[in-house]
């Protein structure tokens, strides 16, 4: 009696359900960290499964932490100058609507004989506008906003895997991290224009959030019906008067970059796997649709096919068309001759951006001219890389179609995000102006994201957990039966049908969890080191520019970048061989070829300026880089230090027509004839000072050419005026050329 009172007290009561309880012996046995760990990560999922918002939220920190460093950064790079700094629409005093309707993203105009890209992106500069307006051009409000949208979206990804993809809020702060720390989106963030990406992918997340949430809300994924014949679940909105909410979301992310309008395609094929999924469910039952609810769906095809065309047609009426003026040194790929050579050598650049989303370990913010050369014959081994995104992407495919109904739509919608968005990028129906651009990659790598994600989930998820309140109050109610008739509320004989799994995991399948965690650790840790990494290089022009320069030494716009670099720290020798690199990637421009010329100068060496400077203009220029007078002048500077005076002034006079109010050319171009009319260079310089009355040297050649012409007055009131400009200005003894070399 004794020893039974005794395993009495040791005993442990009986677990709700029936369980038997373990004897003493059995309690006190260890349990391994693995199986403890295991389980603490069961607990975290629970907890974000039932609060995915905030375990979105919360990996959001890691996301900042990333990329906390730009907070502090200063100082715009490259085509931020043009969209920013140089953007009437962003930083003239008043700007009206029409203005920003009839400019393009880099504040030109869109129609006239003048330059432009037709990049028609308003809301995108209406938000460079407001930062102005808040701090100026003070650049680091830039990159603040920048981190703090990146944020967003990120979160919208979480959001959208809950929504489009079914997955739970675990799966989905998964999702949210793999696309907040992706190292291929750090060119979006620190590029300031690759705000137009990211703005783009908010709006466009929303829109599918909103669609799907309206009319065709996913299978849950953590929530397994008890077969496969569960009805697809029904939305909460039935009234096609919705659609205004999430279409004008589209237009929203068309308007910020031109690749949001691609978007209705997803609608389109929600509304099919849908209608899929129901047709084959009621063809099982030997039932028909409702007509009720074909009819809506019907209707809600024909508005979202009238809205895509009427936009597209908008869009392409008010932006002239969608013909690009592009130079080779934008896309070398499209002035090919040869047919074969373009499509081979787009299908290998399909390929390099595959690469870029499965390994980013090479990044880089120029690929042009030589840096990926044109692929010329099907037998090039690196159509090999081609052959196996293609491989895998089809393999992808094949794999959605072939799952269960739950993944199937899943899968398949993760796909055409990838695909849809990356289409306008893809060279197929029309050249773009880049080679590769990594910030193209900001919207399709959603699709990439989730796909991965929620085929992790399928392949590492057990049995389904129990369903919770929150999951039966969202399932929504499709085609079930009722009386031996088709009916539409997703209830079998008026209960939802669900399977409890009240079993805990078992040791094996904790084992297994700990050891998905840990590889997936592994990975995240490489994502976020990596991002840190491209995150320092991006501090600066100089600090990207020196690191990429080091990595591409094919790519003419990245030696370019490097030569001037150097040539503004004064390491001409460095400077001189990255132009020379450049140049040899891109022999037809005339930019390096401009630049070496201006370092010889400083340098004295001025028959080898001659030479490249006279080599520069007989080549492709870009006049928005720098300007034709510009060439002519620095070339009429080297010869007439070479003792080609009369030639000197021919291309002085050139420059003076390039551009009457170049106050520089008039300076030089009365030094330049001093000799030869006197009278004549008096009248150039007054020219000149009349266009730059602030600069101090102007004044002082005036007052000495005015002391030599019989004119003391001038003479006097000009070098009184040079000193007050410049109190410390020596005394002319002869007129002194002005050479600055140009920005």
């Amino acid at each position: 009696a004794a020893a039974a009172a005794a395993a009495r007290r040791k005993a442990v009561p009986a677990r709700q359900g029936g369980e038997a309880a373990a004897g003493s012996v059995a309690c006190q046995e260890p349990v391994s960290p693995m199986l403890a760990l295991g389980r603490g990560l069961c607990a975290v999922g629970r907890w974000a499964d039932q609060a995915p918002w905030l375990a979105i939220l919360l990996v959001q920190l890691v996301v900042l932490a990333s990329y906390g460093a730009a907070l502090a950064y200063e100082g715009y790079k490259m085509d931020d100058t043009v969209a920013i700094s140089r953007n009437p629409n962003v930083v003239a005093e008043e700007v009206t609507l029409a203005e920003i309707m009839r400019r393009d993203f880099w504040g030109l105009p869109m129609h006239g004989a003048g330059w432009t890209n037709k990049s028609f992106r308003p809301l995108t500069t209406w938000t460079f506008r407001l930062n102005y307006l808040l701090h100026g051009l003070e650049s680091s409000g830039f990159f603040i906003a920048n981190v703090f949208l990146h944020c967003v979206a990120s979160l919208l990804v979480g959001q959208t895997a809950m929504s489009v993809a079914g997955l739970s809020g675990s799966w989905a702060a998964i999702a949210s991290l793999f696309f907040g720390v992706h190292p291929v989106h750090t060119e979006n963030v620190l590029y300031l224009v690759g705000r137009a990406d990211v703005l783009a992918t908010i709006f466009g997340a929303l829109a599918l959030n909103m669609y799907a949430a309206l009319y065709c809300p996913p299978p849950l994924l953590a929530v397994a019906a008890a077969d496969e014949e569960a009805a697809p679940r029904k939305g909460w909105a039935s009234n096609p008067a919705w659609l205004v909410f999430p279409t004008g979301l589209v237009v929203a992310s068309g308007l910020c970059k031109e690749t949001g309008f691609t978007l209705f395609a997803l609608f389109l094929l929600m509304e099919l796997l849908d209608f899929v999924d129901l047709r084959s469910l009621v063809a099982r039952m030997g039932q028909r649709i409702p007509p009720r609810q074909w009819r809506r769906t019907r209707l809600r095809v024909i508005l979202l096919g009238v809205a895509t065309v009427f936009v597209f047609i908008a869009r392409y009426r008010h932006t002239g068309g969608t013909t690009l003026n592009m130079s080779p040194q934008d896309n070398p790929i499209s002035f090919e001759s040869s047919k074969l050579t373009r499509m081979l050598s787009y299908a290998y650049l399909h390929g390099v951006y595959m690469r870029l989303l499965c390994w980013p370990q090479f990044l880089c913010y120029d690929y042009s001219m030589d840096a990926i050369p044109s692929v010329t014959t099907p037998l090039d081994c690196r159509l090999l890389l081609t052959c196996a995104g293609y491989v895998g992407l089809f393999g992808a495919v094949t794999v959605a179609l072939r799952a269960p109904r739950r993944y199937r739509r899943a899968g398949l919608m993760s796909l055409a995000i990838l695909v849809v968005s990356f289409f306008p990028a893809s060279n197929i129906l029309f050249p773009v102006g880049t080679v590769i651009g990594e910030r193209l990659l900001y919207t399709p790598s959603v699709g990439f994201c989730l796909f991965v994600v929620a085929w992790l989930h399928r392949g590492f998820a057990g049995r389904p957990r129990p369903q919770t309140r929150h999951d039966e109050a969202s399932a929504a109610h499709g085609v079930g039966r009722r009386n031996g008739k088709a009916t539409s509320n997703g209830r079998a004989n008026g209960r939802v049908q669900q399977v409890v799994d009240e079993a805990p995991p078992a040791p094996r399948q904790l084992r297994r969890l700990v050891l998905c965690f840990g590889v997936g650790s592994a990975v995240t840790a490489a994502l976020v080191v990596r991002t840190l990494l491209r995150v320092q290089d991006w501090e600066s022009s100089d600090t990207l520019f020196l690191h990429d320069g080091r990595i591409q030494p094919t790519s003419s716009k990245v030696q370019f970048n490097l030569g001037i670099t150097h040539m503004q720290n004064q390491d001409w020798d460095s400077a001189v061989e990255a132009l020379i690199r450049c140049a040899w990637a891109d022999p037809l421009s005339s930019l390096p070829f401009y630049r070496i010329g201006q370092i010889e100068i400083l340098r004295g060496r001025f028959e080898t300026a001659e030479h490249y400077l006279a080599a520069a203009i007989d080549k492709f220029g870009a006049s928005m880089m720098v300007r034709d007078e510009e060439v002519f002048h620095d070339l009429a500077l080297a010869m007439f230090q070479n003792g080609k005076v009369e030639q000197a002034e021919t291309r002085l006079r050139v420059a003076l027509q390039l551009n009457p109010e170049f106050a520089k050319g008039w300076n030089n171009l009365a030094c330049c004839m001093i000799n030869r009319d006197i009278y004549d260079s008096t009248r150039a310089l007054r020219k000149a000072v009349s266009l730059a009355p602030e600069n101090p040297q102007y004044w002082a050649n005036l007052a000495l050419l005015a002391q030599h012409t019989g004119d003391p007055a001038t003479a006097s009131s000009a070098w009184r005026r040079a000193t007050e400009l410049w109190p410390a200005m020596p005394e002319p003894q002869d007129c002194t050329w002005e050479f600055a070399p140009a920005g």
